[in-house]
């Protein structure tokens, strides 16, 4: 049976016997485990990382709107929590074809639905993800520094922000670029050169895309 998040917070069943303890401290084992997995792919949670990172590290970067976000325990390990997000498919700058993509993000149980990193269908985002890992999980890449919201701005054009607003996002990607043979055009350097806060959407797009020319890191 599937554990249930659809009211407020997570919890554990408390063990009435040794056996549901110990199924109880194997679950909880098996979360960390899961959780340093999904980590060791690409969310680092103290470490700042910029644009040009993102796109090289990246296995999946697609753009498109939340239409399923189920919170739920794994199916192979229900003590851990998960939530399922389908996105309808706006744009896949990287990844496999298709009108929908499906991903199975650990999350802790602070952030449930309506926390500040949930997911709810409507959202339109933009996500840098690593390639799932071998338990089929998969977290935006730098600590959700590769989680973008996309919104209209007071001029009525969509502008796209990470969960950091932005800080640091462009910090020395003109570097990068030139040094792997991708120098960006004044045009380009123009979106870098935002400190933070919101950007256009077309103009992060099509740098994400030339930033994509750059040799990947795995």
């Amino acid at each position: 049976m599937k554990a249930d998040l659809s009211n407020a917070g997570w919890s554990i069943p408390q063990a009435k016997s040794d056996r549901g303890r110990g199924a109880r401290l194997l679950g909880l084992a098996v979360l960390v485990a899961m959780a340093w997995a999904a980590q060791a792919r690409g969310q680092y949670l103290a470490r700042q990382v910029n644009l040009s990172y993102l796109a090289q590290r990246a296995g999946v970067i697609v753009e498109g709107r939340v239409i399923a976000a189920r919170y739920e325990g794994d199916p192979d390990y229900p003590h851990v929590p998960t939530v399922l997000v389908t996105l309808q498919v706006e744009q896949m700058l990287r990844g496999p074809e298709g009108g929908r993509y499906t991903f199975r993000q650990f999350i802790l149980p602070r952030e449930v639905r309506g926390g500040k990193r949930g997911y709810a269908v409507g959202q339109r985002l933009l996500l840098f993800l690593p390639e799932p890992s071998r338990y089929g999980l998969s977290s935006p890449i730098g600590h959700e520094q590769g989680r973008f919201h996309i919104l209209r701005d007071q001029r009525g054009r969509d502008v796209i922000e990470n969960e950091f607003h932005n800080l640091g996002l462009f910090h020395n990607v003109a570097q990068d670029a030139e040094q792997g043979g991708a120098a960006l055009s004044d045009q380009q350097l123009s979106v870098t050169a935002s400190t933070g806060g919101p950007v256009p959407l077309e103009d992060f797009t099509r740098l994400v895309r030339h930033l994509m020319l750059l040799p990947r890191i795995e």
